[in-house]
């Protein structure tokens, strides 16, 4: 065995075992709940232990009015949130169990649209990028706030409507209000709306398709809350409006069983943990593909990209100007170039920038109209 292969299996080794470390699973869920089984106000923090279904004292009362929004940042120990009677963004410190409110941090403020006509923020997650998302009821605003020191709010603007949705649009308010959001391993996030439908968006491009509308749920049932499993592979769901069982999802099927393990049951107005769904593509894009995808013409190579120079390589699309863009999985572009197509195949080369972190990115390729012609992962790794 070479050094040179040594080397990357080694640090292949390292980075395996400090992501375990790093990622150890949340066996419980926060809930928001009323203070006893027959109350209303969503104002009671618990916290549901995932394995034996167990719930524990009440932590806190949440102050000023019902909560249907929570989010679990694991990193600073802090579970964000927001009272339905008023969208200022606040946080528990669970150290202290001392509330806070962020100072002028208000999600319409932020957005630039009436609070009162687009109903107050009812869904919440912390991503694996350590922001905060919550969509609107309307899907006219993706809102970003950062996790670090005091937070501020940032208004990534409308969720975009998958064409294959056709009349199951992102942006029906009596359709896909309420319910929650989780996050999975490949900058999506999922979100899962009061009337069980699921829409899956994809952080880089807000680009929004509906997947299903959970099956196996009482004709009652209207989810809530989500929290994601240890092993990453399901989805425990609660409702505000049924008492009788919290249920499991198979997020490949979007089928519900009711959860086994869920002895007391409270209805609640929102779940969260750290947990994320895996998706795999981790896994898969440690590794050099030895089949580089053709996308729409595009062909990107290596991947993951080692030494910092990617090739990029045309196939078969009509001449003209051409923008290829790399960005991160936030949307920001990194770097743009230009090209001018001349023949049936041509092949470009970028070099990413030194200072580019090691992670996860997109390539776009715009043509000369700025509409997008392929958008493909890429894996940049450092030695």
């Amino acid at each position: 065995m070479s050094r040179k292969l040594l080397f990357r299996l080694l640090l292949l080794i390292m980075l395996l075992h400090n992501n375990s470390v790093k990622s150890q699973p949340d066996h419980f869920a926060y809930a928001v709940t009323a203070l006893n089984k027959e109350g209303s106000s969503w104002i009671a923090l618990r916290k549901m232990d995932t394995r034996t279904g167990d719930f524990g004292d009440i932590l806190i009362n949440l102050p000023d009015s019902s909560v249907a929004a929570i989010a679990y940042d694991r990193r600073f120990n802090r579970l964000y949130y927001a009272p339905m009677n008023i969208d200022q963004l606040r946080y528990i410190d669970l150290f202290t169990m001392k509330s806070v409110a962020v100072s002028d941090q208000f999600f319409s403020r932020a957005g630039g649209y009436d609070f009162k006509n687009a109903g107050p923020i009812n869904r919440m997650v912390i991503a694996p990028d350590n922001y905060g998302y919550t969509i609107t009821n309307d899907g006219n605003h993706l809102i970003r706030f950062t996790t670090s020191g005091s937070p501020t709010l940032t208004d990534l603007g409308d969720l975009l409507d998958d064409p294959k949705n056709k009349e199951m649009t992102i942006h029906s308010f009596c359709a896909n209000s309420g319910g929650d959001l989780v996050a999975d391993d490949a900058g999506h996030l999922y979100l899962i709306t009061g009337s069980n439908k699921v829409f899956k968006v994809d952080l880089a491009t807000k680009m929004t398709t509906y997947l299903a509308t959970i099956s196996g749920l009482p004709q009652k049932f209207t989810t809530s809350g989500a929290a994601v499993s240890e092993d990453g592979k399901q989805l425990l769901i609660s409702s505000s409006a049924y008492s009788e069982a919290y249920f499991l999802v198979d997020p490949e099927f979007w089928h519900a069983i009711p959860s086994q393990t869920t002895h007391e049951i409270y209805e609640s107005g929102d779940l969260a943990n750290s947990n994320i769904l895996f998706s795999n593509a981790q896994e898969a894009s440690l590794f050099i593909s030895k089949d580089p995808e053709n996308q729409n013409g595009v062909r990107i190579f290596p991947n993951p990209v080692l030494f910092d120079e990617l090739s990029i390589q045309f196939n078969e699309l009509p001449p003209g100007y051409y923008s290829i863009q790399l960005a991160n999985l936030m949307g920001k572009k990194v770097l743009e170039q230009h090209v001018s197509l001349i023949g049936v195949t041509q092949t470009e080369v970028m070099h990413i920038p030194r200072d580019a972190a090691q992670g996860f990115y997109y390539i776009r390729i715009l043509d000369e109209r700025n509409h997008v012609v392929s958008i493909q992962k890429l894996v940049v790794e450092r030695w």
